[in-house]
């Protein structure tokens, strides 16, 4: 209580049965000079005038209330008086003068702190009580309050205890006040000089996530197991700024454990991550085909914080290299393992292609920095997705759209209404939900759900547009509206799906989630040459200007880097461009020989064959680059940062293998072909091309670089739109002739009896209630569950 204040108690007077006895209560102060009550059990923090309307203050300190009935007491409540508090601070403190490693404590480290509360520059913590503890982000610190073994109450100290990777303020408050500051505690080195002012709390951050299969230190990184297999574990080896590693030791060190890595599948209805993996996780095999695993120490959840610059680094809000220095200097000298304080500002981390285990040299395990996984086996029927965006500009009141979830060989089955007409529809990559874009109204769409009984359509509130991307975890999505006036990009979640994030970002065509979700590139403006960068925990970066139209994106496999295929503008060539994820920062970029119009990224490590000039296809990432006549084949490979314990960037190279190009090409000789897309095979040694300038879909052979024949679809249709199951086993085109055709890749490759849909009631179309001046609605979407 603050002198001169009042509080007003009461009791209840119970027997030992429990029932409540109205009789009257005396309420007793053990020291008058500080506590009074009225006969009522109004309490003054100081002593009542004589008509107990006025509190006039007294003195300072604790004191305790008792009520007594009937000969019996209450158990007596502690009052801590005293003046009005102006200002707390929390200071980190030596025990027995034993340091504390800073400027950050490894996991499962701890330091002391003290609050002290001030009431017009004078300290009057003696007679606060207890203070309560917070932190702006509680995961990174584990806070436990000292008791008084006195008053057997918290007191103004409390133990800090490092937990999840990433930097914090504390806070304590008492009486509705809460502290303004917070530093570490200050060491003394030999010379007697203080050390650098902290004001942050700090879980080492991590610097290293090396991963392999079985056990740490295997050095495998690849795997290739028959359907029916049991889960595979991998294993992330990780290790913090400081050195302490989640490797166990012989000499009682720390050993880092329940780091909350985010963990990622290219293909996860292929191989996918275990929920709930920290630092090991069972891989599912849930089905043929091949994927990418990684994981990442990525914000929120990990290296917590970011993009926070603690003041303690900066001038004038800017991060000063000055000040750097001279908390490196500084501890360095007491904590050599410590390469530079700027460790310490948390960022993202990707998995590394080396595995770090002091004192010995760092090991190369892979140079895609990743787990690779293929599954072999008889693949599954494809389910599949089918509808129309014909009638997209029609309102509801004129025009009713349909789509079917396709889950057999033979039959479409019966028409699903939609609530609106859509021009989009995007799975994500879990296959639980489909995204579905409308200029009417976003619809989250759960696909099981249609044709029961339940809706399985959400409305996603005000969004409008095109669905353009979605996050590898199913979890955000990216619609753009580029036809009402002004454009809008919306980036919405599936737990939040009616509350977006709004970017005034005009014309945007082009999108991609970095795996961890952490961040998202949109691409948009004039010709979309203009590039955005989008993070829930950031403002919006961009526009940023590129050299050319971008065409395609996709990412490294362990989610460090972004490519961008970008065409040639006037006198720019078409070239790939990188990007850094962890802060943004340029790459390397290379020239492509022609413009560029899809673009993946291949999951296994090596390729057996050699591209069009007989050059062997070195081991690394392998980006494949379509454009009208063939491939670009560029290969990049992963190194840790350039600089010596930095979390970001790594580096990204174009590989010179034995003087071959930087870009090597795959010449299709199909003449020059307008493609709808392309599919690999599950063991990365076939190339699907589907084009709409032919109705044979072309197979290349990477190990006899050449095209080996095609796949000849019925009816002599050509493809409107393409997907692959994620088993690479079944390639399902909406064909020119209004059919859903579902193309076995086995065995040479053939192309079944073609679905049809039946007309609407009352219709003469299966997908629309209305004709639009176009024509009928016919099959223009057909995607796949992954």
């Amino acid at each position: 209580m603050v002198l001169g204040g009042v509080l007003t108690f009461t009791s209840t007077v119970q027997t030992p049965t429990g029932t409540t006895l109205n009789v009257p209560i005396t309420f007793t102060s053990s020291d008058t000079a500080i506590l009074n009550l009225s006969a009522n059990g109004v309490a003054c923090a100081g002593h009542w005038d004589d008509t107990f309307t006025t509190c006039i203050p007294g003195g300072t300190g604790p004191v305790t209330v008792t009520a007594s009935a009937l000969g019996s007491h209450s158990v007596p409540t502690y009052i801590f008086v005293h003046p009005q508090i102006d200002n707390i601070t929390v200071t980190g403190v030596l025990l027995d003068g034993v340091q504390v490693q800073e400027p950050c404590l490894s996991q499962s480290q701890s330091m002391t702190l003290e609050a002290h509360a001030y009431s017009q520059g004078a300290d009057v913590t003696a007679s606060v009580g207890p203070f309560t503890w917070s932190a702006s982000n509680s995961v990174v610190v584990g806070l436990t309050p000292l008791v008084d073994t006195t008053y057997h109450f918290a007191t103004n100290r409390a133990t800090a205890l490092a937990e999840a990777p990433g930097i914090t303020n504390i806070f304590a408050s008492a009486n509705g006040v809460t502290s303004s500051s917070f530093q570490q505690p200050q060491l003394t080195n030999g010379q007697g000089t203080p050390s650098p002012v902290l004001d942050f709390f700090s879980t080492c951050p991590i610097q290293n996530i090396a991963l392999e299969l079985g056990a740490a230190g295997s050095g495998r990184t690849t795997f290739a197991i028959p359907k029916g297999s049991i889960s595979q574990a991998a294993v992330a080896t990780v290790t913090d700024i400081m050195g302490a590693s989640s490797l166990p030791n012989n000499d009682n060190g720390i050993v880092l454990s329940r780091v909350p890595l985010t963990w990622t599948s290219s293909r996860p209805g292929a191989i996918g991550p275990s929920p709930g993996c920290t630092q090991s996780c069972a891989l599912t095999v849930s089905s043929p085909g091949s994927a990418t695993i990684t994981a990442s120490c990525s914000p929120p959840s990990c290296n917590v914080g970011f993009p926070t610059i603690p003041l303690a680094f900066t001038t004038e809000g800017v991060l000063d290299p000055n000040k750097i220095t001279a908390c490196t200097n500084y501890f360095k000298a007491i904590f050599p393992q410590l390469i530079s304080c700027q460790q310490v500002i948390p960022l993202p981390v990707y998995a590394s292609p080396v595995f770090v285990n002091p004192p010995n040299a760092p090991l190369e395990i892979s140079r895609m920095a990743a787990i690779s996984g293929t599954v072999t086996g008889a693949g599954s029927i494809a389910t599949v997705f089918a509808s129309s965006t014909g009638c997209q500009k029609e309102p509801p009141a004129t025009c009713s759209a349909a789509a079917y979830y396709v889950t057999s060989t033979v039959s479409a089955g019966s028409e699903n209404p939609l609530p609106v007409a859509a021009n989009s529809f995007l799975f994500d990559p879990t296959g639980t939900k489909i995204w579905m874009g409308s200029d009417f109204g976003a619809q989250l769409v759960t696909p099981t759900s249609l044709g029961g009984t339940g809706t399985p359509f959400a409305s996603l509130g005000t969004i409008t547009g095109r669905i353009l991307a979605t996050s590898a975890n199913g979890f955000a999505a990216v619609f753009s509206d580029t036809v009402h006036n002004p454009n809008q990009v919306y980036v919405a979640t599936s737990t939040n799906p009616t509350n977006p994030a709004l970017l005034n970002i005009s014309g945007a065509t082009l999108a991609g989630f970095t795996p961890d979700g952490l961040k998202t590139f949109i691409f948009g403006g004039s010709n979309s040459e203009s590039l955005y960068i989008y993070s829930s925990l950031q403002a919006l970066r961009g526009p940023i200007a590129l050299a050319g139209p971008a065409k395609a994106i996709a990412f490294s496999p362990n989610g460090a880097f972004t490519y961008i295929a970008e065409a040639s503008n006037n006198a720019s060539p078409a070239q790939l461009v990188t990007y850094a994820n962890c802060g943004n920062q340029p790459g390397p970029s290379i020239t492509l020989p022609a413009d560029p119009i899809l673009m993946k990224v291949l999951p296994a490590l090596h390729i057996d064959g050699s591209d069009s000039l007989g050059h062997p296809i070195p081991d690394g990432i392998h980006i494949l680059v379509l454009d009208s006549t063939g491939f670009d084949i560029i290969t990049s490979i992963v190194s840790p940062p350039a600089v010596a314990g930095a979390l970001c960037p790594q580096v990204l190279n174009f590989t010179d293998y034995k003087n071959q190009p930087d870009v090597q090409r795959i010449e299709l000789n199909q003449g020059t072909l307008q493609p709808v897309n392309f599919f690999y095979s599950a063991d990365d040694t076939q190339l699907y091309i589907v084009s709409t300038t032919s109705s044979s879909i072309i197979v290349y052979n990477f190990i006899n670089a050449a095209v080996i024949g095609g796949i000849e679809l019925q009816n002599n249709a050509t493809a409107v739109t393409a997907d692959m199951t994620s088993d690479g086993g079944t390639i399902v085109i909406a064909g020119s002739d209004g059919l859903l055709h579902e193309v076995n890749t086995t065995v040479g490759g053939s192309d079944g009896t073609p679905i049809s849909f039946p007309n609407l009631p009352n219709f003469l179309n299966p997908f629309c209630s209305f004709d639009p001046a176009a024509g009928p609605c016919s099959l223009n979407v057909a995607i796949v569950k992954p």
